[in-house]
């Protein structure tokens, strides 16, 4: 279990495109305002995205809250202070990845840019929390 949480942090931290990982994460924070500009339906792109956000896709907080909890799960096995720390910092996480999809969500009923401005912000952010927790856990 230790070494298929030090790799999976290692291939998170190592992606081999900058589409993926905390790179994708940051790139995207400046991404989503070209698409905002141009999307041509910005209520069902921003709807739609939210949604597999939260409930349908690996992205966001659904796979964040996966994580978390089994992190939560590892540590109660492995007693590495550690994992509790990570479990911590993914709790964190997935609650900023649910305010991403709800300023997608506000977006995509307003259709103001303001709410894209601020989940580029968190989006930002995420990149840098989430290379942090896993490179804690490369470190276990």
């Amino acid at each position: 279990m230790v070494a298929a949480i030090k790799n999976n942090a290692k291939d998170y931290l190592n992606p081999p495109i900058q589409n993926i990982g905390y790179k994708g994460i940051l790139k995207a924070s400046n991404e989503i305002k070209k698409w905002f500009k141009n999307s041509k339906d910005i209520r069902g792109d921003f709807e739609t995205t939210a949604m597999l956000m939260e409930k349908a896709g690996t992205g966001g907080a659904l796979f964040r809250n996966f994580y978390r909890d089994f992190l939560k799960e590892s540590y109660g096995m492995l007693k590495m202070e550690k994992l509790n720390k990570a479990h911590k910092m993914f709790t964190e996480i997935a609650v900023l990845w649910t305010k991403v999809s709800t300023l997608f969500e506000k977006t995509a009923k307003t259709k103001n840019i303001e709410y894209i401005n601020q989940a580029s912000g968190i989006l930002a952010d995420l990149s840098y929390r989430e290379k942090a927790a896993m490179e804690l856990l490369s470190t276990i």
